[in-house]
């Protein structure tokens, strides 16, 4: 996998998993043009409690959801794009203090380069993905995986607080993301 390349060590992870009934080049093109519009409006609210704070203490807004594919909204949003094997996997990541009310992005992380040699120990490195795969029995599944490395142990206590308060959030988030994904490629299936 691509994300091996950009987060090989982690302390918090997660994986979500569905299994389309569509070919994984039709998955693929699904993954990449999902767009707002095809997500669960319960994404949305879950994003705007996470910036609720950063909104009352006039730090940041939220970017608009507009109906835009999601994958760009995403990299409006802070993500970086660190790389893509062209029909099997996206990869992205981000940097910051994520425990804080404001989130705290470090913005001079801008590309995979810098996202590699970012080295501060008072930040957290978060990197996801999105594969495609067939598996054992033929079936395409589509999965995202989020890993987090916290390399001082002080940092990590505060950022395992808040991993235990936002996981089930974000772990709704990733699998409303994946049946979106498999309802645009199984209906593109049904209509081809």
């Amino acid at each position: 996998m691509r994300l091996d390349d950009f987060l090989p060590d982690y302390e918090f992870h997660e994986v979500h998993a569905v299994t389309v009934d569509a070919s994984p080049e039709q998955v693929f093109t699904a993954l990449r043009d999902l767009t707002t519009a095809d997500l669960s409006p319960l994404i949305f609210l879950l994003l705007g409690l996470r910036a609720l704070p950063a909104m009352l203490l006039k730090r940041k807004m939220p970017g608009s959801f507009q109906d835009s594919r999601f994958l760009e909204q995403l990299y409006k949003g802070g993500f970086i794009p660190l790389g893509e094997e062209p029909g099997c996997e996206i990869v992205f990541g981000l940097v910051g203090q994520f425990w804080k009310l404001t989130g705290e992005l470090q913005p001079h992380v801008t590309d995979a380069a810098a996202f590699l040699a970012f080295s501060d120990p008072a930040c957290a490195k978060a990197a996801g993905n999105l594969a495609v795969r067939v598996d054992e029995h033929r079936r395409t599944r589509c999965s995202t995986e989020t890993r987090i490395h916290v390399p001082e142990p002080s940092t990590r206590r505060k950022f395992a607080f808040y991993w235990r308060i936002i996981l089930p959030g974000s772990a709704l988030i990733r699998v409303l993301w994946l049946r979106a994904i498999k309802r645009k490629a199984e209906r593109r299936v049904t209509f081809s």
